[in-house]
């Protein structure tokens, strides 16, 4: 198989521009690297247009992606390779992916439990409260505008695998709330100063679970809404935990009940 080792290959340039949110967005697709994100996107092999291997990973590893031979693979020289990745050390191995489409209404329908996530910026933070939202049966998770890219390489490698099967809805504006509130949902605040603590809170039926960054909480518009208020009790002395910690701890306390 030839080995491409130029990095003005049309295929290469394209893949570079995955690395921007314009790329990304002009594209439709995004980037997963190494072999355990690989061998998954391959769960999901209609997403996956194509992978690149580099010759080093290659000839040093012993595990090669499981791929179907309607996947086109491409051999890259290690140069290549490091020129389409924000990682210092590149795994060797990545798929580039169209974003999964998903169907809003029937996610919406019969008594869902959504994530609404408000201006989550830290790449790390999202993808682990989207990994906990899947692995927690969340059905769908909204990104309000404000928060980070939901496809940045950061996040997706965060995600470990959930952006492909976790039904997320990116860019969203404050008129959702409304209609999510005419569906009949619920809406659930994370908030320090809450009055609630999280445990006695109610989360069955239709609900929507707001969760905002550390430092701005959640936006004045919920602020507004006529919702409860919950917060996760702190030991004197400390101001907030992490927003990924407590994503989990809520949800999962939202997952037994709802069982």
């Amino acid at each position: 198989m030839k080995v491409i080792t130029s990095k003005d290959n049309p295929l290469i340039k394209s893949t570079r521009h995955l690395l921007t949110r314009k790329g990304r967005t002009e594209q439709r697709r995004f980037i997963v690297e190494g072999l355990r994100l690989v061998n998954e996107a391959m769960e999901r092999a209609e997403l996956v247009d194509y992978v690149l291997v580099s010759q080093g990973y290659l000839e040093q590893q012993e595990q090669y992606p499981s791929l179907p031979d309607s996947t086109p693979c491409y051999i890259v020289s290690e140069p290549v390779i490091k020129s389409v990745t924000d990682t210092r050390t590149p795994s060797g191995v990545m798929a580039v992916c169209r974003k999964p489409v998903w169907s809003e209404e029937e996610y919406i329908q019969g008594d869902s439990l959504l994530l609404i996530l408000d201006d989550i910026r830290d790449p790390g933070n999202l993808g682990t409260i989207l990994r906990t939202a899947w692995a927690a049966a969340v059905d769908a998770v909204y990104l309000l505008k404000g928060t980070v890219d939901v496809f940045n390489p950061k996040v997706v490698r965060s995600t470990m695998g959930a952006i492909l099967h976790l039904p997320i809805f990116e860019t969203v504006e404050a008129d959702k709330m409304e209609y999510l509130l005419e569906q009949g949902y619920r809406f659930l605040l994370a908030d320090p100063a809450g009055l609630q603590l999280f445990y006695d809170a109610d989360y069955r039926g239709k609900l929507a679970l707001v969760l905002g960054g550390e430092t701005s909480g959640v936006s004045p518009m919920f602020q507004e809404m006529e919702a409860a208020r919950i917060r996760i009790p702190l030991r004197p002395g400390v101001d907030s935990l992490n927003a990924a910690v407590s994503c989990g701890i809520i949800l999962y306390t939202a997952w037994q009940q709802r069982l």
